[in-house]
């Protein structure tokens, strides 16, 4: 049997597909390697969901076959389905598949150590991997494509709409996960509030995380991505679930893109920017005002007057996300907005810098509230040199030393930044008896 070589780029759905197909190839007999010179065949499970990251993506595949001119290289993530036209003009390559291809990147292995070509792009069904690899941080991807059909995304052109994995088959997960040492398990989807809306009988997400916090062991779950329709229309049971259960991190993913309601018209977005201010404050007044909120915001999308733009200045900084994610519009091929007339690129470097000013002065005060706090964080990564770890609220709180990855321990938020905390280490948590992580002290 060949060796593998599997490159993820991308989204945590990206990370669970790739987990999923590893586990096809070793059980078919294939060894996964480390490092692609020790490779016989090569899978990119791609990224393309902004222009910038496409422009990556294939400048990476062309230095890989320049540099490794014996290697077969199969394709597959979302890029495949957004834009193959450019891929096959650009790039070379000996197989191509969809998103979430699971058993079928077996085949397309098989098809190019015989040197023949592959293509198969309708491979997009959730799957889980056949063995249960041991490590402190899993991914579970409950539930692929969404429900809307946003102006501006290429990832549903790529995704599809909403294709669910059964909760039985998530709990299993979950329970096998945490039996092997797993810690912290992040619940990933294109749109998790769309969660359910496939299965017969219909599941919704609600009941499916009250399901997850009856397993037991001692672990804790970040809740993906979720549209600010669905956070608004399950708001009174997800502030339940946080307050009941001591399995999820107080954090909440919820793109806004925009504060203007005639801009969100343009891009199809389907909620109003109420709903998700609504939710933001409820979640802060009656779950915490320490709660964690994620949001994103397009810069530049067609159709943004410069009224459309302060009210985006305006929602940050009446809602004070704790992270931001900021994108510069860039058309993606097929997509309805690719069709709008482009606001001028001098404007949108202008008000991109302005939203990025105000983002960190509003990331930078909510950061200021958890100097002094002290209470436990998961040890769960390491870069730069420090040790990072999650706090309740899925802050990110940086020691230097005495750790290692999976540890839970005792901190104090010395100094803030505008994306995490330097800690000082006080010892060990000494129990885990109410959950994994507590609350700690506020000061």
């Amino acid at each position: 049997m060949g060796r593998v070589y599997l490159e993820t780029f991308g989204c945590t759905l990206n990370r669970y597909d790739s987990e999923v197909m590893e586990s096809y190839l070793r059980t078919a007999g294939y060894e996964v390697v480390d490092r692609v010179e020790d490779s016989d065949v090569v899978v990119i499970n791609t990224c393309g969901v902004k222009k910038q990251t496409e422009d990556k993506m294939v400048s990476h595949i062309r230095k890989l076959r320049e540099r490794y001119g014996d290697k077969k290289i199969v394709l597959t993530g979302c890029l495949t389905m957004i834009n193959l036209p450019r891929l096959k003009r650009e790039c070379s390559f000996d197989a191509v598949l969809g998103p979430s291809p699971g058993k079928y990147v077996v085949e397309a292995v098989e098809a190019v150590l015989r040197g023949e070509d592959y293509i198969r792009l309708n491979t997009e069904s959730l799957d889980i991997p056949l063995n249960i690899g041991g490590s402190v941080t899993k991914s579970i991807g409950v539930s692929t494509g969404c429900l809307d059909n946003c102006a501006f995304c290429g990832t549903k052109l790529a995704r599809g709409t909403v294709k669910s994995l059964e909760p039985e088959k998530v709990l299993r997960l979950v329970e096998s996960y945490v039996k092997n040492g797993a810690k912290e398990i992040l619940l990933t989807s294109v749109d998790i509030g769309a969660y359910g809306f496939d299965l017969r009988p219909r599941v919704p997400i609600t009941k499916l995380l009250r399901m997850i916090s009856e397993v037991e062991g001692n672990f804790i779950v970040r809740i993906g991505m979720m549209n600010p329709r669905w956070a608004y229309l399950y708001l009174d049971e997800l502030i339940e679930i946080f307050e009941s259960s001591t399995k999820f991190y107080h954090f909440l993913h919820i793109p806004v893109q925009t504060g203007s309601p005639e801009l969100l018209r343009i891009m199809d977005r389907g909620h109003g920017v109420e709903e998700y201010l609504e939710a933001v404050r409820r979640l802060r007044m009656e779950v915490g005002r320490h709660f964690s909120i994620m949001t994103d915001i397009i810069v530049g999308h067609p159709g943004e007057r410069e009224v459309d733009h302060e009210m985006t200045i305006e929602v940050l900084r009446e809602s004070e996300p704790d992270f931001v994610n900021i994108s510069q519009f860039f058309p993606r091929p097929g997509t309805k907005a690719a069709r709008m007339k482009k606001v001028d690129t001098r404007v949108v470097k202008r008000r991109s810098r302005e939203v990025s000013r105000v983002a960190d002065e509003v990331l930078s005060r909510r950061n200021q509230m958890w100097r002094d706090w002290e209470g436990p964080v998961l040890i769960n990564e390491f870069g730069r040199g420090r040790y990072l770890g999650r706090n309740y609220a899925y802050k990110i709180f940086a020691v230097d030393g005495g750790v290692s990855i999976g540890d839970v321990v005792l901190v104090r938020g010395v100094r803030a930044y505008t994306t995490w905390l330097y800690a000082e280490l006080l010892g060990r948590a000494s129990s885990l008896s109410d959950g994994l992580l507590q609350f700690g002290r506020v000061s």
